[in-house]
């Protein structure tokens, strides 16, 4: 599946009462434009990997984003997601740090030890304790009378993506972080500029299983939805951020009941 950075959610009924669809749009979907590539190989101990370094300019954000592959043999990927902003700049606020993955619709079995099993955010998680989960792609959906962000689990250790044969991928951080994996597109349940007034079950799945992870994602805000925005430890402002994982195939996963 393809693997890109993502600073965007579908936006929620509170997220549009505070109009942040339009207040943040400019994260959407920002231009990135490559201004280098770099590869080299490295020594580990007895290994050699690859070493891929992509930066982009971002100038709608006045911002750089750099990502650092280091590839093993095995089919191992550390990576880091690296924004670096322009000290001073008036650019609002992201919804999320993070990637996306589209992966085969039959990657729909998830087994994550996070906080859990119902969908949870960095402002709405007391009640959702950590714990080992499995669940599939259709459980991890919750059908709200209006379409918009949903399933996302915070405070993850580890994140496995498989299919029915117990092979898929591994996501491990270098901190806890938040993900989610769906039968749709974040792009299929975001209303846009203004609300649709359409219904969830009126969404068609994907022929994919739409993987995100985040460093971080703004809180639900859940004060009001006619305008209030998260409180500011939920926000994510404007600034330097850096988000390092480690992407690994599993196989046969026999621990999983």
């Amino acid at each position: 599946g393809t693997l890109r950075p993502n600073f965007w959610r579908a936006v929620t009924d509170n997220d549009m009462g505070a109009n942040l669809q339009n207040k943040l749009k400019v994260w959407r979907n920002p231009t990135m434009n490559l201004k280098s590539l770099e590869a080299n190989k490295v020594k580990a101990g007895k290994n050699v990997m690859a070493e891929v370094k992509a930066v982009y300019d971002m100038p709608d954000v006045k911002a750089t984003l750099t990502l650092n592959y280091m590839i093993d043999g095995n089919g191992g990927i550390g990576l880091t997601e690296q924004l670096t902003t322009t000290a001073g700049a008036k650019v609002p606020d992201m919804l999320r740090f993070g990637m996306v993955m589209d992966m085969p619709y039959d990657m729909s079995q998830s087994s994550y030890y996070g906080r859990g099993p119902i969908e949870n955010y960095s402002d709405r998680d007391g009640g959702q304790w950590i714990g080992l989960y499995q669940q599939t792609a259709d459980q991890q959906f919750y059908p709200y009378i209006r379409p918009q962000e949903t399933g996302t689990k915070s405070d993850i250790r580890w994140w496995r993506l498989f299919n029915q044969a117990g092979n898929g991928l591994e996501v491990v951080a270098a901190e806890p972080f938040s993900a989610s994996a769906l039968h749709y597109t974040m792009e299929s349940l975001d209303d846009g500029a203004e609300k649709d007034q359409r219904h969830s079950p009126e969404v068609d799945e994907a022929n994919l299983t739409n993987f995100l992870f985040d460093k971080v994602q703004m809180g639900m805000g859940c004060v009001n939805s006619w305008g209030a925005v998260p409180r500011p430890e939920y926000q994510i402002p404007y600034g330097d951020y850096t988000f390092t994982f480690l992407l690994k195939p599993i196989k046969h996963n026999i621990e999983i009941e």
